[in-house]
């Protein structure tokens, strides 16, 4: 049974053993990686060796954006991130690439009416070429079509998509101070952007589906609405203002005969009733150490409807955790979250530089999936 297999029947509902396990959203930071390399035997930047070598079942792509060039900002390119920039977004606030970036510039923050919003620039889903896929964590390499890409890595579950916020995206564009004041006193501005987002995703998202249909077998969507003890609003609020869009989005990835999962940090418990209402098929990050996110209740409360992606804590556990205490995490959530199937094992967010590597080895061999390279010889 190849990897894809075995992606599939635990989404069914299959318990496997060994335990599916992948990279979240397939991101490894560059020094972290060149570590895994060396402890893996592996050539320096063997993207694809070191996911081969820990046994992930998954392979993430998204749309080459073919779009006006995007204007630059002055950004110091480090060894860490040879390739990364600071670029004003098709959305017109300024956002990083390869590493996180801090957003300068919120053009919506002095927005006062809906024609001030009407006015806004916004972007259109032309700006992406669909008949061309990047790897996710890739930007800056070769890109190939869906039906390349089915090929390439016809062993494996592909996933297609990626970050797509409303609220962060609002967010983004009036400020968080200002943000969340318009949340409470102006939904009208709220209503009007969550609009001209949602047409914007639903376009950029059926045009992806409908061109990887038959070639993926997830649509990736992802919206951050929370923080470690609770939701950044009220439950009722966030599902008046954002639920319907991620229904209608959810529906484009089932009526393309693929699966919906969505990434979201933080405890986010209160609205995952709503959510699984709505379509979603996979939670991914599942952050244990947040308020209500014991993977135990989880899978009592949800894991018959939905599955789970992630659970392995990237804020404590992983960079600060011995290699036996990543090992017992691991089983823990292999048979709480993986009782039943519906469930791939991965860190909870992208594996980031301050993790040893013995702790990721650790991880994966506890999955069943790693391959270490054989010692040398004694005396060799």
């Amino acid at each position: 049974m190849d990897h894809h297999e075995r992606f599939v029947r635990a989404m069914q509902g299959e318990e496997l053993d060994p335990t599916p396990a992948g990279v979240t959203g397939g991101g490894i930071y560059p020094l972290a990686e060149a570590r895994l390399c060396g402890a893996l035997g592996l050539a320096v930047q063997d993207h694809e060796g070191v996911k081969l070598a820990l046994g992930a079942v998954d392979r993430w792509a998204a749309p080459v954006y073919a779009g006006p060039v995007l204007e630059e900002a002055p950004f110091q390119h480090t060894a860490a991130f040879p390739h990364a920039r600071v670029v004003r977004s098709i959305w017109g606030s300024w956002e990083g690439t390869e590493s996180y970036g801090e957003e300068f510039y919120h053009p919506l923050a002095d927005a006062e009416t809906v024609a001030d919003v009407d006015a806004h620039r916004w972007p259109s889903p032309d700006v992406f070429d669909y008949d061309a896929l990047h790897w996710f964590t890739d930007p800056v390499g070769e890109s190939y079509s869906p039906a390349e890409f089915a090929r390439l890595r016809a062993g494996f579950a592909r996933f297609i998509g990626g970050w797509s916020p409303i609220f962060s995206r609002i967010m983004d564009l009036c400020g968080m101070e200002t943000g969340l004041l318009n949340m409470a006193a102006r939904p009208d501005l709220i209503e009007a952007m969550t609009v001209r987002i949602g047409d914007f995703l639903e376009g950029y998202y059926r045009r992806m589906a409908e061109a990887c249909r038959g070639y993926a077998d997830v649509v990736v969507f992802g919206d951050d609405f929370a923080a470690q003890n609770g939701l950044l609003l009220r439950p009722d609020s966030w599902s008046r203002h954002f639920l319907p869009t991620w229904k209608r989005l959810f529906a484009v990835a089932h009526d393309n005969g693929m699966l919906a999962l969505m990434h979201s940090c933080g405890a986010v418990r209160d609205v995952l009733p709503g959510l699984v209402d709505a379509g979603l098929d996979i939670l991914e990050v599942v952050q244990v150490r947040a308020t209500g996110m014991d993977p135990a209740e989880l899978k009592r409360e949800f894991g018959a409807h939905m599955g789970f992606y992630g659970g392995v804590d990237v804020q404590e556990l992983l960079p600060y955790g011995r290699p036996e205490q990543v090992r017992a995490e691991a089983r823990r959530l292999i048979d709480t979250l993986g009782r039943d199937g519906r469930f791939v094992l991965a860190p909870s967010h992208f594996i980031m530089d301050d993790v040893p590597p013995e702790n990721v080895l650790s991880l994966y061999e506890e999955a069943g999936g790693c391959r270490r390279p054989d010692p040398a010889p004694a005396g060799g």
